[in-house]
This record gives C-alpha cells, sequence and structure tokens, in this order.
C-alpha cells in the first residue's frame, strides 16, 4: 500500500473529507487534493508527511513503509561480517583497557597526592 493509499484510508475512517484534512494538516486544500492525485503516489514533502501522520495519529514510518518493508534495515552478508569485526574489535580494546595492570596504574593515580604541589 503506498502513501496516497494510506493517507486515503486513514483519512475515510476518520470521517475526514479532504477539505477537513487540509484544514486539520494547516495544507491548502487544492495543494492536499493535487498531492493526493499524483500520478507519483510517494511525492510527498517530509513537512506534508510530518503535518500529515501527527493529523492522523501514525508515524511518518507507518506512512512510507510499503508492505514488504520493514522497520529493521536488512544488513548484507558483508555489512553483517563487518558489523560482528567492528563489535569484536570493541570488545577486545575495553579489555585492553580494563585489564589488572592497567586498572591499578590508573587506581595509584587516584590516589596522588596533589597536596605536596600547593605552594
Amino acid at each position: 500500500m503506498n502513501i496516497t493509499t494510506k493517507i486515503q484510508r486513514l483519512r475515510r475512517e476518520k470521517g475526514w473529507s479532504v477539505a477537513k484534512l487540509a484544514r486539520e494538516t494547516d495544507i491548502p486544500t487544492v495543494s492536499l487534493r493535487v498531492m493526493l492525485s499524483r500520478e507519483d503516489p510517494n511525492n510527498y514533502s517530509i513537512k506534508s508527511l510530518i503535518k500529515l501522520a501527527d493529523v492522523l495519529g501514525v508515524t511518518v514510518s507507518y506512512l512510507t513503509l510499503e508492505e514488504n518493508e520493514t522497520d529493521k534495515p536488512q544488513l548484507t552478508e558483508s555489512q553483517r561480517k563487518e558489523l560482528i569485526n567492528q563489535f569484536n574489535k570493541t570488545i577486545e580494546n575495553y579489555f585492553e583497557l580494563v585489564k589488572p595492570g592497567a586498572y591499578q596504574e590508573k587506581k595509584e593515580f587516584d590516589n596522588f597526592d596533589d597536596d605536596e604541589f600547593d605552594d
């Protein structure tokens, strides 16, 4: 279902005319009629989509997602492998930072008495 079809369905569910939807969104009626009758039903400005989604009680994501799409991005195999590599590197770096020697050095620095340097 495309954006226009969703908007028309939601408008009808509310029992609103196009003119009523235009008033609610503060979009000129003629402009809204043109948007809803374009050959390319997915050609809306972000500003208009936000207004329409708000008054229709849905999210912009709901309006823009096609039926076969999901909210989650679909990763390619190479993207998935790269994410796993980055995740593993992050874990390794974390354990390098918290290894016992590194922690002890930080602890010794935290206990450093800076009163010795007061004038």
